[in-house]
């Protein structure tokens, strides 16, 4: 496959993802946050930012030429992760707090890792705090689609 065959693929895909974002976005506050309170207003503020970052994201799909080096964290993304404390590394897939139930490396946005995680970029280092203790990661690759 030619690199602009790849970098198509991944703007489609953006799209489709914007589009089912922006269709999805009313209920997913609704059901995730029924009442009108400082959390529902700050998810409100994080899915337009969201949106916001998505829509860059199409308009600059060609400037992603490096499989491994997307620019954002996103829903669909696989993240790898290098644990600063014990130098482990791991991969997270993003996935919709509204969709399939996650496989084992599957994190919704909603829990302590993926919170940590979404939208963040390359290099970022991220402190998360779960019920399994405190964890250090860097991001070291994205890939969106989460291929590869």
């Amino acid at each position: 496959m030619t690199n602009s065959v790849l970098l198509g693929e991944m703007r489609e895909a953006l799209v489709t993802h914007l589009v089912a974002v922006e269709e999805q976005s009313a209920s997913f506050i609704e059901e995730f946050f029924p009442n009108s309170d400082p959390e529902r207003a700050k998810a409100k503020g994080i899915v337009e930012e969201y949106i916001k970052k998505l829509e860059g994201l199409v308009q600059e799909a060609h400037l992603c030429n490096n499989p491994g080096a997307f620019p954002l964290a996103i829903i669909g993304s696989r993240v790898e992760v290098e644990d600063l404390n014990t130098n482990e590394k791991m991969a997270f897939q993003i996935i919709s707090p509204l969709g399939e139930l996650p496989d084992e490396n599957g994190i919704s946005p909603l829990s302590p890792v993926g919170k940590a995680l979404f939208l963040k970029a390359i290099g970022e280092e991220v402190k998360v705090e779960a019920p399994g203790g405190t964890f250090h990661y860097r991001i070291t690759a994205i890939h969106y689609p989460a291929v590869g």
